[in-house]
C-alpha cells in the first residue's frame, strides 16, 4: 500500500478524495477557514470533514479565538504514510 491522498490512493479510497484532500491539507496544520479554502467547499462543509476525521481519531483541533487549528494525530500520519502497523 502506498501513502498520500491523491487521486486513485488507499486513502482517497478510505476516506473518499475531497476527505482525503482534507487529511493532506491537515497535515501541514491549518484552520477550518483555510481548509474551506484550499478544499474550495464552505466553512460549512470543511466543519462536516474535519468533525469526522476528528471523530475516526485522524486529527486533533484546538479552538484559538475565534478559530479551530487543525493537526493530525499518529494514526493520521500513519495513514498518509500508508503504515499497515499503525494502529
Amino acid at each position: 500500500m502506498t501513502g498520500g491522498a491523491g487521486t486513485g490512493s488507499p486513502c482517497a479510497a478510505l476516506l473518499g478524495h475531497t476527505r482525503a484532500a482534507a487529511l493532506e491539507l491537515v497535515a501541514a496544520g491549518c484552520t477550518t477557514s483555510e481548509l474551506a479554502r484550499r478544499l474550495n467547499v464552505s466553512p460549512a462543509t470543511a466543519t462536516h470533514h474535519t468533525a469526522i476525521l476528528r471523530e475516526a481519531g485522524l486529527i486533533a483541533s484546538n479552538r484559538a479565538g475565534g478559530s479551530v487549528h487543525h493537526t493530525l494525530r499518529s494514526l493520521g500520519e500513519a495513514l498518509l504514510r500508508g503504515d499497515p502497523e499503525a494502529g
